[in-house]
């Protein structure tokens, strides 16, 4: 089943909780705290593979969640870290977080990969809170949960070549004659229900054709098939505009170019109605089913250029006739359109952006304070929220060392104000006040 578009949520992995461990051997007296870190949650990573080409794998299932850090151990031993959750997407997938919707990836090439909801970092165990004045420290943290993320799956085919025309202009018997792609013909219109790829050898190179279902007028507005399609032509380099010449013969054998110039015109209004990037493309207009007369083309071919509509090539698809020289002069203007596309280079790793909606710095000491419309007080910021996450407020020792920290970043006299003041104090989503009272 082909499927273009997704929506799914993806979880990281939470965090393993620290241990409260101790030293406890024969002979040694005052062990002290040996209490091992959490280990981190996997990540959920977004691949774009060379042998998908569609998102089907996400029509059923719509949950994934990487796996869960472990609990740290005794004897400092750290927990195992949560394995990272690979999901496979075809190239030319773009991934959009649907609550904020900011664009989040454009997976192009095969190969590019991208965090898309990063893992929790592991709690730390109490014999990481061992100093020289806090010799036995009896809490430990929690595992922090992992990012969570609505995001939506838009598939853009990534082709070389996209054909297009008219419903039943001979863009899947052209496709089909000049690579292995075998799409279903029939005589009636929209028998191309789905987007074909096909492979086109010429001269020892290749390139990537795209037969995209049949426009219409109207299409841009949501008639026929065409509107789910149209943004598979704006990953192709190079349009080749199929015109159909069976509608230009008349019944006394001559050819009338009228048809041919309003299914041009049609079609051209369509792309534009739908995106200007789509006018700006090279684009080859090719005259179809020339095996149905015997009559020259040459006055339609000088009807549709007074028109400003120049013709490259005239083809018989159906009986291989023109197919060949076709691909020889695509060749080169695909060479060409690749040396205009360096956007389309395999990203590195440290070009790969890592976005995490409202981030602030990783200081503890960068947060904000507002009062919310209920007159609650909240407090944000990043590495504050992540610290009152991964608190065990049921533990004492904790708990004094988050009034402690609090105090350090000069929160603690505004946090006991609000409560004198019975109002409801909020670290992200952590309700905090019922600890100060």
């Amino acid at each position: 089943m082909f499927l273009d578009q997704a929506t799914i949520s993806v979880t990281g992995g939470k965090g393993g909780n620290g241990c409260i461990g101790w030293r406890r051997e024969k002979y040694i007296p005052m062990g002290g705290p040996n209490g091992g870190d959490g280990g981190k949650g996997g990540d959920v990573i977004i691949v774009a593979d060379p042998n998908a080409d569609t998102l089907s794998d996400f029509a059923a299932r719509k949950r994934f969640a990487a796996e869960h850090g472990e609990q740290g151990m005794g004897q400092d031993c750290h927990g195992h870290n949560g394995e990272d959750l690979v999901l496979l997407v075809p190239a030319g997938s773009v991934v959009t977080d649907v609550t904020s919707g900011i664009e989040l990836a454009d997976l192009k090439m095969a190969g590019d990969r991208m965090v898309i909801a990063h893992g929790g970092r592991g709690g730390f165990g109490n014999a990481h809170f061992k100093s020289s004045v806090r010799r036995a420290p009896d809490f430990a943290e929690k595992g922090d949960p992992g990012e969570y993320r609505t995001i939506a799956l838009e598939l853009k085919l990534v082709a070389d070549v996209g054909i297009i025309g008219y419903p039943s202009t001979g863009k899947s018997t052209l496709i089909s004659v000049v690579s292995s792609a075998r799409p279903k013909i029939a005589a009636y219109p929209f028998t191309t229900i789905v987007p074909n790829l096909g492979v086109v050898s010429v001269s020892r190179r290749r390139f990537v054709m795209c037969d995209v279902p049949g426009l219409i007028e109207g299409a841009s507005e949501g008639k026929g098939l065409g509107d789910q399609f149209l943004k598979h032509i704006e990953r192709c380099g190079i349009l080749v505009h199929l015109l159909d010449l069976s509608r230009a013969l008349q019944q006394d054998g001559s050819i009338d170019p009228e048809p041919l110039i309003h299914d041009y015109r049609a079609i051209r209004h369509e792309l534009e109605a739908y995106s200007d990037v789509l006018l700006r493309k090279k684009e080859l207009v090719v005259i179809n089913k020339t095996d149905l007369t015997l009559s020259s083309l040459n006055p339609v071919i000088a009807a549709l250029k007074k028109q400003k509509i120049t013709v490259a090539a005239t083809i018989s698809a159906v009986t291989n006739q023109g197919t060949d020289a076709l691909m020889k002069k695509l060749l080169p203007l695909v060479l060409k359109e690749r040396e205009k596309r360096p956007e389309l280079a395999p990203p590195t790793e440290a070009t790969i952006p890592v976005l995490r909606p409202g981030d602030l710095s990783e200081n503890m000491k960068d947060y904000t304070v507002a009062d919310n419309d209920t007159g609650d007080v909240l407090i944000r910021g990043r590495r504050l929220e992540q610290f009152t996450r991964m608190t065990n407020f049921q533990s004492d020792g904790s708990l004094l060392r988050f009034k402690d920290v609090l105090k350090k970043i000069g929160l603690l006299g505004l946090v006991k104000r609000s409560c004198e003041s019975s109002k409801k104090v909020f670290i992200g989503a952590q309700r905090i006040d019922q600890f100060f009272e």
